[in-house]
């Protein structure tokens, strides 16, 4: 009897739970009505709100306050365009708000009537700010004295994954940076697992596990990078792009965020750019013998184009930064465009580049051309506007120098045929082109010598032979020894401890010339 009388409490139950659901749903779709036929009285256009994509950024173009108490909200924006809902035309509040907009603020506004209940579903957006500024308040912040107190406890790469661990989730992030810091890291990848997220540091081009961390932080950790890097909290569906920048004393670190859609949730990568940590004169480069004297009287060309090539993360940026702080003196004007701009060269204008905004690559040069530079730094060449524009700088009096994604120095020339250049223009524009890659090099505190096999030997020579006297280069005559890794807690147990650059030249001179037309 008991249960018989549970089920039928229980249907009750259900059964008023669809008749509210009925009811809700035939008073939004009478509510939508009234706001459609409304409209058409006033010859406006109408607009569900319940189905319209809207942002927190462009709904927060008014404060919240004026925004319900005049019964409207900003739903679209697009420079100085905007499109608003409206509860009610003829409302004086909505009127005066609307009049704000236009002669105060400069604004073109396109008015949509709306619904109560869309108009509700709009200043729910409001939440997402204040959640904003809550994170805003938890910024990623590092000091040095915080830095150097974390290196302490902190020896090897085994200290940081049991630190990493251990820690509550609102040290997490920084501790991760830090980690990255002291390891010297050059990314840092967050990777969104089903039941975890895995975390790996990328020491020398070579990506080393470092810890697993629980799934439940994963939101914790995307929200706060995302805010302090000025990326969008709310959207999880595209990829996003930022950065930020973390002072420590007379050190300066740069972050450049990229987040990526996952089947799992967003996976993050932070690369660390430690600005004070790497060397910018052409010695320290890797650069010797005839190649290190080619760059250095091409550099020094009052026009022409030099095209630095190579993959992601193989030093191109900062071969080229080391070229600037060589050219650079008062009497010449330099401008840079990048994305983002990744060291701070004193005596030079160093410009960002604003893809938002419709500032890409090809439009800035065109300004920066007006700015009668001497040399012009171009981050990046990916198109065949950008490309057009700077061959064209270079042939009018300007040292030009880029970059281009080819695996060689000498695919660099169809690739810039690819782009639509024609061949004609590319050898007179061009001075010099370099490929260069990045090799890791052996730990000087723990390496270990070991003997080699006479067969060994021979081939070694035979390597070492094909090098041409012109490249003034110092060959060993005898070879009794040879390195390799082994691992110490100066390298973390790697066996190797930094980089150095490997280079390819390619001189464009009228042979070449010849060989493109």
């Amino acid at each position: 009897m008991d249960n018989l009388l549970k089920q039928k409490k229980i249907v009750r139950v259900d059964r008023e739970k669809t008749r509210k659901a009925v009811f809700k749903k035939l008073r939004r779709h009478s509510e939508e009505m009234e706001a459609a036929e409304l409209a058409a009285r006033n010859n406006l256009s109408y607009l569900d709100l319940n189905i319209f994509p809207l942002e927190t950024e462009v709904v927060a173009t008014l404060p919240e306050e004026k925004s319900r108490s005049a019964e409207l909200a900003v739903i679209y924006k697009k420079g100085k365009e905007l499109k608003v809902g409206i509860l009610d035309p003829t409302n004086s509040k909505t009127k005066k708000v609307l009049k704000e907009l236009e002669k105060d603020q400069g604004y073109q506004c396109h008015l949509f009537v709306v619904s109560k209940s869309g108009l509700e579903r709009a200043w729910e957006f409001y939440k997402s700010l204040i959640l904003t500024e809550e994170f805003q308040k938890e910024k990623i912040e590092l000091t040095e004295k915080q830095l150097t107190e974390f290196e302490k406890g902190i020896k090897t790469i085994i200290d940081l994954k049991q630190r990493i661990t251990e820690l509550p989730t609102t040290e997490v992030i920084s501790t991760i940076i830090a980690g990255g810091l002291k390891v010297k890291a050059s990314d840092i990848h967050l990777e969104a697992e089903e039941n975890q997220i895995r975390l790996r540091y990328r020491i020398d081009g070579v990506l080393q596990n470092v810890a697993f961390l629980p799934k439940k932080i994963h939101k914790f950790i995307v929200s706060r990078i995302k805010i302090t890097s000025s990326l969008k909290i709310n959207v999880n569906s595209i990829p996003q792009n930022g950065h930020f920048e973390i002072e420590m004393g007379t050190r300066e670190i740069s972050i450049r965020v990229s987040t990526l859609p996952g089947q799992f949730g967003e996976s993050i990568v932070l690369r660390l750019l430690d600005r004070s940590a790497v060397p910018l004169d052409l010695k320290s480069l890797g650069l010797v013998g005839r190649s290190f004297d080619i760059i250095k009287k091409e550099i020094l060309k009052p026009n022409g184009m030099i095209l630095n090539t190579g993959p992601t993360g193989s030093g191109k940026t900062t071969t080229l930064a080391s070229f600037l702080i060589k050219v650079s003196k008062p009497g010449i004007k330099i401008i840079t465009i990048e994305d983002p701009i990744e060291y701070y060269l004193e005596g030079i204008s160093q410009t960002q580049v604003k893809r938002d905004k419709g500032l890409n690559f090809a439009a800035v040069l065109k300004n920066v051309l007006r700015q009668d530079p001497d040399i012009i730094m171009v981050g990046e060449i990916r198109d065949s506007e950008t490309l057009s524009t700077a061959i064209n700088a270079a042939l009018t009096g300007h040292l030009v120098f880029s970059t281009l994604h080819t695996n060689s120095a000498a695919g660099a020339i169809p690739r810039m045929i690819d782009l639509g250049m024609k061949p004609s223009l590319i050898g007179p524009a061009t001075n010099i082109i370099i490929a260069q890659r990045l090799v890791r090099k052996l730990c000087p505190y723990c390496r270990e010598k070991y003997g080699i096999a006479p067969e060994t030997m021979e081939n070694i020579k035979k390597v070492l032979a094909i090098i041409s006297p012109k490249a003034k280069i110092k060959i060993p005559q005898t070879i009794k020894n040879l390195y390799r890794a082994k691992g110490c807690p100066k390298c973390n147990n790697l066996g190797y401890k930094g980089r150095i650059g490997i280079f390819e030249i390619l001189e464009v001179d009228a042979e070449i010339e010849k060989l493109v037309e």
